[in-house]
């Protein structure tokens, strides 16, 4: 049996959501169904209890050392020789290139070993020229195949690594786990357990409370929209770094605006709530917008898959990755970042028309079930390297 080893870092649950670690855990359970022994690498830390995956198909191994930041190149290298030394065949997938910088040395010693690189958006549209965009395009050009979850981000890897073969270089979207979101029944209480009144047409952005997600852009939209649904209501939920003047802006803006009442800020959603407060958002938003200077994107966006897998239509942003997660006009809509009438119209028009609201909700699951499952993406992810 074929040994599959996915380097993480510290990408993977107990931590609290991500793209990265949706992608890692949403792989590694669908490795073992198609033959593939899968083992998870993941750096130690005393909080994190790699023992909740212990009924899983696959097994979860922590990597020890301090400083893993600054380190982390040859902690990989280390524990990559290890599983080498006993496995010399065997498939590594990681998370982020930095955890296949070794790669380029191992593989001379072990040609039968394979590197599958996924790119998400951030850590590649940050780099910039000098010695990290180097190390990158070593680890492109290293590895089998070069996974990227939105066409933005393959066309801004293309753009970074001149002179080099890209064909190995391969769009996959991320996925959901359908098993864990689906549309589900209301709960007594639970809207008043989160500070929501009843009765609310909740619109709902998921997602760390950062400039770039656009959240500002939701609350000034919300003055027009109020007037026609008074029981409007935007929930901000998600996590935040603590005095975070982003924060304090967003609550300064409500309060000027005078809409206090319908912004309702929520700090973190466990797991068990998930699907709730997704099947009860009449909208999901999030209109991120991209700093070029400094390489800020949003590289796909999971929470659009994850809000449609439960029955609620998007609305996004037509930047970065979005477009990929978020084909408008059959699973959601798309708007122009920082545009407050577009939002605004979009939203109307899907609180307006409960059989167009229906319509979209109907293609947002078939269109989740028919190309976005974990299942399907692991398939096709293998199939990639078998004929690169």
């Amino acid at each position: 049996m074929k040994i599959v080893a996915i380097m993480t870092g510290g990408h993977f649950p107990p931590c609290k959501g991500g793209g990265i670690a949706e992608w890692a855990l949403g792989v590694a359970r669908e490795l073992p169904a198609l033959g593939y022994e899968t083992k998870v690498y993941v750096n130690f830390k005393k909080d994190r209890n790699l023992d909740i995956h212990k009924n899983e198909p696959f097994k979860c191994f922590p990597m020890y050392g301090r400083n893993w930041h600054e380190f982390h190149k040859w902690y990989s290298m280390y524990y990559m020789w290890k599983i080498l030394r006993k496995n010399p065949d065997t498939i590594f997938i990681a998370t982020t290139w930095g955890m296949a910088k070794p790669f380029n040395f191992l593989k001379k010693k072990y040609p039968l070993s394979k590197m599958i690189v996924v790119a998400h958006g951030l850590e590649v549209t940050r780099l910039k020229q000098g010695v990290e965009l180097n190390a990158f395009k070593k680890v492109v050009n290293s590895s089998n195949l070069v996974l990227c979850v939105s066409k933005f981000t393959k066309k801004e890897i293309i753009e970074r690594v001149k002179n080099i073969e890209t064909k190995h270089i391969r769009f996959l979207p991320n996925g959901v786990d359908i098993n864990r979101f689906f549309p589900v029944k209301t709960t007594p209480d639970f809207l008043t357990n989160y500070g929501i009144p009843e009765k609310s047409k909740i619109i709902l952005t998921l997602a760390r409370i950062i400039r770039r997600k656009g959240h500002d852009t939701v609350i000034k939209s919300l003055p027009s929209l109020i007037k026609e649904f008074p029981n409007i209501r935007y929930v901000i939920a998600g996590p935040h770094r603590k005095k975070d003047p982003y924060l304090f802006e967003l609550k300064k803006l409500a309060k000027e605006l005078l809409i206090e009442e319908h912004v309702i800020f929520i700090d973190y959603i466990p797991e068990k709530d998930l699907n709730e407060i997704y099947s009860r958002s009449k909208i999901y938003i999030m209109v991120s917008r991209t700093y070029h200077d400094i390489g800020d994107s949003e590289g796909f966006g999971i929470t659009f898959l994850e809000a449609n897998a439960c029955g609620c239509p998007v609305i996004g942003s037509n930047e970065g990755g979005i477009p990929d997660a978020v084909n408008h006009g059959e699973n959601g809509l798309l708007v122009p970042a920082d545009d407050i009438e577009s939002l605004a119209s979009s939203i109307a028009k899907l609180l307006n028309n409960e059989s167009y609201r229906k319509e979209i909700i109907k293609n947002g699951i078939d269109r989740v079930n028919a190309g976005f499952t974990w299942k399907k993406l692991t398939a096709r992810m293998i199939d990639m390297l078998e004929k690169n």
